[in-house]
């Protein structure tokens, strides 16, 4: 398998790593080899050494594998709730403003009454006034009854201006609280994915090691074989020379299916055909094309591709978007073009495209490629969504 170039920092993290972790010396030219302890040396193991842990080293792989896709789903779930505490924050920001534009019109209004009153002197000498008035009690009481109005009428005011101010406070502190809330869930966000990334990256470089171990010893033993061979051939023993059969050109058998001529065949036809046009891309955390993909970025724009909308990035949200949808069905009727989901539980941690005859076309995981496949059963849920109608 060829290694892939890896980043300089990956480098330095994994080489910290196993420095820690790999002490073990090669074994001697007389023994028997022996397998590194544990199987976590094998950075210092002898080629044959690394070779019989190949299998222990794969199986801890696939799980760190999985803990880093639900970590990667736990990123875009933060993500979205970043969006939304975001989205709360400028609503609230927004009615806050609102609010202190009626409060200001409110203080206003009372000022300019109270102003009014002060200027009439409404409240000064009103007995005396009516007592001396020589146009007569009648017009004097009337123009007391308008005072009091008005006087009524600021009391109001000033109590419409504070309940606004109130108003405006109250919906500036939450504004406040809701954007603590998205700078916490942002930070979350971007843990998560750090943490998963660091994960997945050191355990996709511990796999590749022990790989290049185990295609080293295969070239030894070949190489072994072939010398014994020729000895063989020029001490006259004859025979014919069996080629190496040691072909381990295993055929990827995509399982080219054909669709199903029915109602949702076009559609799922151009959906299957974006996510094939990516084969070979490789797989990024957070990515949604073009060039590298997660596994529910290729199915989001795969399916946008075909002007569907599936909930957004992310395989749980694509789950239950097509769950509220009514589009979930058993997994013994998937077609062509249908989402498997990974994840037993509420959350799902992966989701892929089924392209029929049992395969399937995912973006799997960190280090590897957009791929067609055979389905996987571990974990696979049992319901698959149908968006293509």
């Amino acid at each position: 398998m060829p290694i892939r170039t890896r980043s300089v920092a990956a480098a330095a993290a994994t080489a910290a790593l196993t420095a820690a972790l790999f002490t073990a010396g090669a074994a001697s030219a007389t023994a028997a080899p022996t397998a590194p302890t544990a199987c976590k040396d094998v950075h210092a193991a002898s080629d044959r050494q690394a070779v019989q842990c190949i299998g222990q080293i794969k199986l801890r792989a696939e799980k760190a594998m999985r803990k880093a896709a639900v970590a990667e789903e736990s990123y875009h779930q933060a993500q979205a709730a970043s969006k939304d505490a975001a989205d709360t924050a400028e609503a609230l920001r927004l009615a806050a403003d609102h609010a202190e534009q009626v409060a200001t019109k409110s203080r206003i209004r009372a000022a300019a009454v109270t102003s009014t009153l002060a200027r009439g002197g409404g409240t000064v000498g009103q007995t005396t006034e009516v007592l001396l008035s020589g146009e007569g009690a009648g017009k004097v009481l009337y123009n007391l009854s308008r005072v009091s109005a008005l006087t009524e009428d600021t009391t109001q005011l000033a109590v419409d201006a504070k309940r606004d101010s109130d108003t405006a406070a109250a919906l500036q502190a939450q504004a406040g609280e809701a954007a603590d809330r998205a700078a916490v869930s942002a930070h979350s966000a971007q843990a998560a994915y750090s943490t998963a990334k660091k994960t997945a990256q050191e355990a996709v470089e511990l796999v590749e090691q022990t790989e290049t171990k185990q295609q080293r010893e295969e070239a030894a033993r070949a190489a072994a074989a072939a010398r014994a061979a020729a000895a063989s051939a020029s001490n006259g023993s004859g025979g014919s020379s069996g080629s190496g059969s040691g072909s381990t050109g295993g055929s990827a058998s995509s399982g080219g299916s054909s669709l199903a001529v029915s109602g949702n065949a076009s559609t799922a036809a151009r959906v299957l055909a974006f996510a094939r046009a990516q084969i070979g891309e490789p797989y990024v955390f957070g990515a949604a094309g073009p060039g590298s993909w997660d596994c529910s970025g290729l199915t989001m724009m795969a399916f946008q591709s075909a002007g569907i909308g599936i909930g957004g990035h992310g395989a749980t949200v694509q789950y239950t978007t097509a769950r509220a949808r009514g589009l979930l069905v058993p997994y013994s009727q998937a077609q062509p073009g249908d989402l498997l989901f990974w994840g037993l539980g509420g959350d799902k941690y992966h989701v892929a495209i089924y392209s029929g005859g049992g395969n399937m076309i995912e973006a799997p995981r960190p280090g590897a490629f957009v791929r067609e496949v055979p389905v996987r059963t571990g974990d696979l849920n049992g319901m698959v969504a149908r968006f293509t109608g």
